[in-house]
Parts: C-alpha cells; sequence; structure tokens
C-alpha cells in the first residue's frame, strides 16, 4: 500500500510501497514575501523519517533551505535538485543528487525520471516521475501543459491549477486528457489570492472530460492507492 498526504500548497509526503518522499517541503506559516493565506499543516521539526526530499524548482514556496537542512539533518534523507536549486541549500554534498530534464536513474532501488517544466519565471524547473515495486506518480512542479506530457504514464499525477505561472484549472484538465494517470491530485492553489482556484469546478471537469479519477485532498488529507 502506498498513500499520499497532502501538506498544503504543493508539499505532499509520499509513502512509496515503504520508501518516504517529501516533495517540495515548505512549511514556513508566515513568508516574508507575501502573506500565506492557508497555513502548513507540520513542521518541518515534526518530520523523522524521510528516504528522499525532491525539489522541483529554486522559488522560495518550493524551496526552503530552513526546512530541507533540518528534515536531512534529522532523516539523512538524499535531496533530488537542479543544481540551480543545490545551491542554495546547506546539507552535505554528498547527500545532494543535481538532476536535469530528461533524466532517468535509480536510486536505493527506486526509478526516477526527470521531466521538463515549463516555468519560464524559474532558472532550471523540473518535474518528477518515480516508481518503486509497480506503484509510481507524477509530481509536476510549477508548469504549464506542455508536449511531452503524453509520454507520462503513472498511477498518480500531482499537478498544479492555480494559474499565475503555471496551469489553471482548464489548462491542468487539457493536460490531463493526455498524461496517462488513474488518479489526479490538485496543487499549488489558494495560498495566495493570485492562485485562487474552484476545486469543485477543477474535480467536475476531471470526470466529464478525462479517464482518471480527482482527488481532492485538503491540507492533511491522505489518499491510499
Amino acid at each position: 500500500m502506498s498513500t499520499i498526504k497532502y501538506l498544503g500548497h504543493a508539499s505532499f509526503e509520499v509513502n512509496l510501497e515503504g520508501r518516504i518522499i517529501y516533495l517540495d517541503p515548505w512549511f514556513n506559516p508566515k513568508p516574508r514575501e507575501m502573506t500565506r493565506t492557508i497555513p502548513p499543516v507540520i513542521t518541518a521539526a515534526d518530520i523523522k523519517k524521510a528516504d528522499f526530499i525532491l525539489i522541483s524548482h529554486e522559488h522560495f514556496d518550493h524551496c526552503d533551505p530552513f526546512d530541507v537542512a533540518g528534515i536531512e539533518k534529522r532523516t539523512f534523507a538524499t535531496v533530488l535538485a537542479p543544481e540551480e536549486t543545490l545551491v542554495k541549500l546547506d546539507v552535505p554534498e554528498n547527500k545532494k543528487v543535481s538532476v536535469s530534464e530528461g533524466e532517468s536513474f535509480n536510486l536505493q532501488g527506486v526509478d526516477f525520471k526527470i521531466t521538463p517544466a515549463k516555468h519560464p519565471q524559474s532558472v532550471h524547473p523540473v518535474g518528477f516521475v518515480v516508481e518503486y515495486n509497480d506503484k509510481s506518480f507524477y509530481f509536476a512542479g510549477d508548469t504549464y501543459d506542455f508536449y511531452d506530457m503524453n509520454l507520462i504514464d503513472v498511477d498518480v499525477s500531482m499537478i498544479p491549477i492555480g494559474g499565475s505561472y503555471t496551469m489553471d484549472v482548464l489548462a491542468a484538465v487539457g493536460a490531463l486528457k493526455r498524461i496517462k494517470t488513474s488518479f489526479a491530485i490538485p496543487m499549488h492553489y489558494n495560498t495566495f489570492p493570485a492562485i485562487n482556484a474552484n476545486l469543485d469546478d477543477f474535480a467536475r471537469r476531471v470526470k466529464q472530460d478525462t479517464k482518471c479519477v480527482p482527488v481532492v485532498l485538503r491540507p492533511g488529507g491522505e489518499f491510499k492507492f
């Protein structure tokens, strides 16, 4: 059994058949950059076990050096991110794995594929396809729709729906028509006024227009697959 827990914004805890993976951990309740209208449900100090930390790009709401360093210090997790993101992090060099789109590799028995992410505001954004023991997920990071999404074939997809430099609801549903996935979890919405999205509309459109099942998780909610 695998689980995905939504931690708010674009942060997730994934238990992939026993491998614990954190995605874009960002748990600062009062960032200086803007007011966070939906607070995080945990702090980095709550995390006692992790095998991997995946970071999609360098922006503050996806890469928090304080949170990443704290998690790594307690768990000895391996951190995967583009080089431009890794340089911001105070973690041991032997715990850093630099990634670029198009790469595929195996770490500790887990298969990783690094996908493109179309997010021009970032210097080097990526997404991740992760597979272990025949269970798989796609974490899109911040991205607009892109052509090669039709090559993605996973159990669960986590995609942004808030607009403002990422896909909005309509674009996300359009992408899900081409991604081969059984379940779709929305992310990157309602944390700031600029990324407000209607979750009921997303769920309705996914059911109506795609072959996958929408899984709308409130912060702290968990999905088993």
